[in-house]
């Protein structure tokens, strides 16, 4: 620097080594990459063009005398209202004021107004951290707002005479095209990164984020409220070094949009994988919600999001216009929240993150969560924020019979997922997301296709898992009943805060009514299945009835038949009269019936039938037929000692 100095001697005001302190404190002299390269073009638009023809010396080799003039002991100005440095910085904003650009497209064109505000602001803010007297009082001076403001309104004033724009505020999308470009990604043949970019826009506009804060939210900070049923996650604001926190809510409206399915979609189809050239305290033990847009160059991941959008407007998805980038989706979602007639502006700029001079501690504590949770049931989509919204639910259709299979169902989709706490802490969301899926398959299958990844990941999970009840029953119909279990009981729950926004409360209300008699319709419907299936269940228990009178009248005669056999006791005296006598014997069971036939056998011959007959005792009071098989009878029957065939 000093060599550069001395040769910048001859200048005609005379150079000094730039310096702003001894060094002690470099590390913690943050400044933004990209304010860095603001204060880069501001001094380089000084250097070249204007200097050179006011025989000015380069922004960082002017001295103190040429800026401050003379310093007062303590530090500050002679005039600090009229610095030397006022007229060349008067200069200079005249200067681009009547500059153009030098070549591409729009060479021998005026700087824009936000342009030139920002070359003579680059300049000032460099100077003035340079030469500390400048800033001497803690406020901004009067001749430097009085420049700037006289800078601001010329330039205006000459674009609108020219016929060009004052200001480049980003070019927002509508809602009706963001869920365009989410079906037209959805359909590519690479249907990961498909659903990757759809899950990018949906989450952008669910939490009104600038493109690249995509890459600083990890699983690792997300909840599921299990009381107000949302997910809950840490969204960091790089740009001002904010984390605050950002709710999301299941939409009312259509899939496209809807965040769970959107990141059901994506985890189960795999998320990208982050850059090879990722630091480890990047990806070690946090589990990035976007991995792949994870350590990037300053500005990629933005840039990246805004690719995605710019592929939907050179495929001509309808509604989205030359020039928006990812910053349109937040200026979208800004819109949908300020128009809602519901939503005070206060919830609005907090979901957005932006500075709010009239903040205080209470509407941080108390009131910012609040907002934030409101403003994003508006932007799913909901009538009333203020009113509990209930997510799908597995419980629609979950019983003690099936629980076992649901529970396989949830981890077999995700079981390729690298986020295991889907299976502990996110448990509850995980099962929210499974109910998203199947509350939107007939729809999804019908726009997508019965072959698209999602509908045939499904499919195989329910096929694996066997969720049908019996093998008549294919899986198809199981998850159909069960997709329209879970619908019902999402309109049923949320009845009262259904229905578009732009509707009057006279035509939400028809709506809502119409709905609501659709499912009374369809479940009287399936009462009448029903109840054909008990008629055709109550005849085959008829039919069973009339089987079992018949058994029990063969039982009775059976039994019948063996009350007139009688067993002969070898114990009792011979009996030569015809009058039968009863020997008093303990009951013999058949298995105890069995064993003493088998030892009358071996010590003495089989009687005669006729001996049997006249000498024996009844069966039915010597055996205890109670809980005897009809086998066993049948072989007492016929293997006794009153079996004439032996």
């Amino acid at each position: 620097n000093n060599n550069n100095n001395n040769n910048n001697n001859n200048n005609r005001y005379g150079t000094q080594p730039a310096s702003n302190n001894d060094g002690r404190f470099d590390e913690l002299n943050y400044v933004d990459e990209g304010t860095e390269k603001g204060y880069t073009a501001a001094n380089k638009m000084w250097n070249t063009d204007f200097a050179p023809k006011q025989n000015y010396a380069k922004v960082e080799h002017l001295t103190k005398e040429f800026v401050c003039g003379e310093v007062l002991p303590n530090g500050s100005l002679l005039d600090q209202n009229d610095p030397p440095i006022r007229i060349p910085l008067s200069e200079f904003a005249n200067f681009l004021l009547h500059a153009k650009q030098k070549g591409g497209e729009k060479a021998g064109k005026h700087y824009g107004v936000g342009t030139i505000l920002q070359y003579l602001s680059g300049v000032k803010t460099f100077l003035f951290k340079k030469y500390k007297a400048l800033a001497f009082s803690g406020v901004t001076p009067d001749w430097w707002s009085d420049l700037y403001n006289s800078l601001r309104c010329r330039a205006a004033v000459a674009a609108i005479s020219r016929g060009e724009s004052v200001t480049k505020k980003a070019i927002g999308l509508s809602r009706k095209a963001i869920t365009n470009c989410c079906l037209w990604l959805m359909r590519q043949e690479d249907e990961r990164l498909g659903y990757e970019e759809r899950c990018i826009l949906v989450t952008l506009y669910h939490a009104v984020g600038r493109g690249g804060e995509v890459s600083t939210s990890a699983w690792n900070n997300a909840e599921w409220n299990v009381d107000h049923e949302f997910l809950s996650l840490k969204w960091g604001e790089v740009k001002n070094g904010q984390q605050p926190e950002m709710t999301f809510h299941p939409d009312t409206k259509e899939w496209m949009l809807d965040i769970f399915h959107s990141l059901a979609c994506y985890l189960i189809a795999g998320p990208g994988k982050s850059k090879a050239s990722s630091s480890p305290a990047a990806t070690d033990s946090i589990y990035w919600l976007f991995p792949s847009y994870v350590d990037m160059v300053k500005g990629g991941a933005a840039a990246k999001a805004s690719r995605i959008i710019a592929k939907c407007r050179d495929n001509g998805v309808e509604g989205v216009v030359k020039g928006v980038n990812s910053h349109g989706i937040r200026v979208t979602a800004t819109d949908d929240m300020t128009f809602h007639h519901l939503l005070s502006v206060f919830a609005a700029i907090a979901r957005g993150g932006w500075d709010f001079k009239s903040d205080n501690l209470a509407f941080y504590y108390f009131l910012k969560r609040l907002n934030v949770i409101m403003a994003g049931k508006v932007l799913a989509g909901w009538n009333d924020p203020r009113q509990k919204v209930h997510a799908p639910t597995l419980k629609a259709f979950m019983t003690d019979s099936n629980k076992s299979k649901v529970d396989e169902f949830c981890a077999r989709l995700f079981a390729t997922t690298e986020v295991p706490l889907l299976n502990d802490e996110l448990k509850g969301f995980r099962d929210a997301m499974v109910a998203s899926l199947l509350m939107y398959y007939e729809e999804v299958k019908n726009d997508l296709g019965p072959g698209s990844f999602i509908i045939k990941t499904m499919m195989q999970a329910a096929q694996t898992c066997g969720i049908s009840d019996s093998p008549e029953e294919s899986c198809v119909k199981t998850l159909s009943e069960w997709a329209n279990a879970v619908r019902q009981r999402f309109i049923t729950a949320n009845a009262k805060n259904l229905g578009d926004v732009d509707l009057t409360e006279k035509e939400r209300q028809t709506k809502i009514i119409e709905l609501l008699s659709s499912i009374a319709v369809q479940n009287l419907d399936s009462n009448k299945e029903l109840r054909a299936e008990l008629r055709e269940i109550k005849k085959d228990v008829s039919d069973n009835v009339s089987d079992m009178k018949s058994i029990k009248s063969d039982v009775s005669e059976m039994k019948t038949m063996l009350y007139e056999l009688c067993i002969n006791n070898n114990n009792s005296p011979r009996i030569t009269n015809k009058k039968r006598s009863r020997i008093d014997s303990p009951p013999l069971s058949p298995s105890n019936a069995s064993t003493a036939i088998a030892e009358q056998s071996e010590a003495a011959p089989p009687p005669s039938i006729n001996d049997t007959l006249m000498g024996g005792s009844l069966v039915a009071e010597q055996v205890d037929f109670s809980g005897c098989s009809a086998w066993t009878c049948g072989k007492f029957v016929s293997k006794g000692p009153w079996y004439v065939g032996r």
